[in-house]
């Protein structure tokens, strides 16, 4: 007999944008170990292009090609790589990880919280953090090196649109091991198949380039979650014209994972509310 209930998927999968998200913004350590400013890298390099009608991570990837070239290909996966283990991470994200899959397994002892990077910055950054082992995949744009190790081409680009493709691709379970290659996740995959539905996702994120996923998980009833910086406002995003009705967010706290934090505490119900929905369909599945 078939149920009217939905299908129980036991997971619970947590997204972050990285960035401004788990930690300073990388592209500008980056121009700091370079010697150039970043708002004049910025206003000078990225913005011009973004007025010629680029996409803003395409143009931001051409700068930086364009300056390591001046700088005698001085951008290397390994400089990279460096970035990643130099960019400050917000106080206790550390910690963060085992906080939630705690919260979680005490509404369901086994219940899988999964976590995982989705940026449109360099995938080779994250992947160099003290929390790189804490990701299930870490999914970003990343570079063509030459013989040398120097950044020559874009290998992978995720625009900000693009944010959703990924996110569907986790949803359907293709490529959730970290592979690079792009499926077709539009084609229909059965409900029982899928690796985690939208309502037991939530998404992390720190503004402009979290819209669309914002917009994805809104829709589709998942928990959005917005970060602002240490030292920032939560003015700038209510001032912010793209923060359309579709894209506002559950909640919006100071980046900082201190266990009692605000950011820290909504992470928390966010995925204790998710448990609690595994829970209620679980309890639907008896006959």
């Amino acid at each position: 007999m078939a149920h009217a209930t939905r299908v129980v998927h036991n997971r619970i999968a947590v997204v972050f944008d990285f960035d401004l998200t788990l930690g300073k913004g990388s592209v500008d350590v980056l121009l700091q170990k370079l010697g150039v400013d970043p708002e004049s890298f910025r206003r000078e390099q990225v913005e011009p292009l973004d007025r010629e009608g680029w996409d803003h991570s395409l143009a931001r990837f051409k700068a930086l090609i364009d300056l390591s070239e001046r700088c005698g290909g001085a951008i290397t996966e390994s400089l990279l790589q460096e970035v990643g283990r130099d960019t400050p991470l917000y106080r206790d994200v550390e910690r963060v990880f085992d906080r939630l899959r705690e919260t979680a397994r005490a509404v369901v002892d086994d219940v899988v919280v999964e976590f995982y990077v989705l940026t449109a910055g360099f995938a080779e950054v994250p992947g160099a953090t003290s929390i790189a082992h804490e990701f299930k995949a870490i999914w970003g744009s990343a570079g063509c090196y030459d013989d040398d190790g120097r950044l020559v081409f874009p290998k992978r680009i995720v625009t900000y649109p693009e944010k959703v493709r990924y996110l569907l691709q986790l949803a359907k379970g293709l490529s959730v091991d970290g592979s690079d290659s792009p499926p077709d996740v539009y084609r229909e995959i059965p409900e029982q198949d899928w690796h985690v539905p939208f309502d037991q996702m939530v998404y992390v994120g720190d503004g402009a380039s979290d819209l669309p996923a914002f917009d994805l998980i809104g829709s589709r009833g998942g928990i959005a979650i917005g970060v602002f910086g240490p030292d920032g406002s939560a003015s700038s995003w209510s001032k912010d014209k793209k923060m359309r009705a579709g894209r506002r967010v559950q909640n919006l706290a100071r980046a900082d994972y201190a266990e009692d934090a605000e950011l820290s505490r909504s992470l928390c119900l966010a995925v204790e509310a998710i448990a609690k929905l595994i829970a209620l369909r679980r309890l639907g599945c008896h006959e």
